[in-house]
C-alpha cells in the first residue's frame, strides 16, 4: 500500500512539473506570437454575483471595455452599488437585476425581463458562489443545500436560460467561475470544495 501511496505522489509531482513546463512554453510563444485580444464592445455580458468582490470587478472591466453589462445579485442594495459606480465612471450600458440564481423559477423569470428590456445574452458569466467555512458536522441541512444549489445547480438554470439563443446566433461564450479550492482541499471545506469541484466537470461536460 505504501509503494502505491508513493508512485501516485510521484505521478503527481510529475504532472505538475508537466504542467508548470507547459505554461512556461505557453507564455514565450505568446510573447512571440501574441494572441489578439477579441473585442468585446457591444456584447451583452450578464455576471451573476456582480454585487460585491470578483463579480463587482468583472462588471466595471466589462463595462470599461465597452460592453453592455447585466448585474445579478440576490443582494439589490450592493448590486446597485456596482451599477451605479459603473455609471459614474460615464458608462450607462448597464443594468442592474435583484435574482436568486438557486431558485429556478425566478431565474427564467428575469431573463425573460433582460431579454425584453437590453436583448440577448452573449457572454454569461456563471460567478455566484456561497461559502460556509465549518466542519461538517456543524452545519445545518439548510447551509449544505444552500451551498449546492448556489454553488452547482445554479449554472444550470442560467445556462437552460441563455445557452439557446447562443446556439440560435451561433455566437456567444459562457464562463463559470471556479476556486483553487476545486483542486486543493481547504479546511472545513466539505461543501464548498466539492461544489467549486464539479463546475469545471459540468463546463467540460455541457453539449
Amino acid at each position: 500500500m505504501t509503494v502505491i501511496k508513493y508512485i501516485l505522489l510521484l505521478t503527481e509531482i510529475l504532472l505538475l512539473i508537466l504542467k508548470f513546463l507547459y505554461y512556461i512554453f505557453h507564455d514565450i510563444y505568446t510573447l512571440i506570437r501574441p494572441i489578439k485580444k477579441k473585442s468585446v464592445a457591444n456584447e451583452i455580458v450578464l455576471i451573476t454575483g456582480a454585487g460585491h468582490g470578483i463579480g463587482k470587478e468583472l462588471a466595471i472591466g466589462y463595462a470599461s471595455l465597452g460592453a453592455t453589462v447585466v448585474c445579478w445579485d440576490i443582494n439589490e442594495e450592493n448590486n446597485n452599488e456596482t451599477m451605479n459606480d459603473i455609471k459614474k465612471k460615464g458608462n450607462d450600458s448597464v443594468y442592474a437585476y435583484r435574482c436568486n440564481v438557486a431558485d429556478e423559477k425566478e431565474v427564467f423569470r428575469i431573463a425573460k425581463k433582460v431579454k425584453e428590456e437590453v436583448g440577448d445574452v452573449t457572454i454569461l458569466i456563471n460567478n455566484a458562489g456561497i461559502v460556509f467555512m465549518k466542519s461538517f458536522l456543524n452545519q445545518s441541512p439548510d447551509e449544505i443545500t444552500h451551498g449546492i444549489n448556489v454553488n452547482v445547480i445554479a449554472h444550470y438554470w442560467t445556462l437552460k436560460a441563455f445557452l439557446p439563443s447562443m446556439i440560435e446566433k451561433n455566437h456567444g461564450h459562457i464562463v463559470s467561475v471556479s476556486s483553487i479550492a476545486a483542486f486543493f482541499s481547504v479546511h472545513y471545506g466539505t461543501v464548498y470544495c466539492p461544489t467549486k469541484s464539479a463546475v469545471p466537470g459540468n463546463s467540460f461536460l455541457i453539449e
